[in-house]
């Protein structure tokens, strides 16, 4: 199997925006979007609590949700920046 880094970063920025967009606390329990609030945890751009990951044979029997209680403030910036550079885009087209 082949990891995109940058698919994944996309898909974990746009899992960031519906965040922004709804109340908090909120769970995830699809391992796509566990593993996406991963990613955003490690970038420092969440705060969740985010279960130990489990062999994938067994992880949908084991997998407990994760729970995001926040957004960080380089969070914040992350969708501000994002935004920006969507702008200036539609702009430029």
């Amino acid at each position: 199997m082949q990891f995109d880094i940058g698919k994944e970063m996309t898909m974990a920025l746009d899992l960031l925006r519906r965040i922004a967009g709804s109340p908090l606390p909120m769970s995830f329990t699809q391992t796509a979007d566990i593993d996406r609030v991963r990613i955003l945890r490690a970038a420092g751009l969440v705060v969740a609590f985010v279960p130990e990951a489990h062999h994938p044979s067994i992880a949908m029997l084991l997998q407990r949700p994760a729970q995001v209680v926040g957004i960080t403030q380089k969070g914040r910036a992350e969708l501000t920046q994002a935004n920006l550079s969507k702008t200036a885009l539609s702009r430029s087209t």
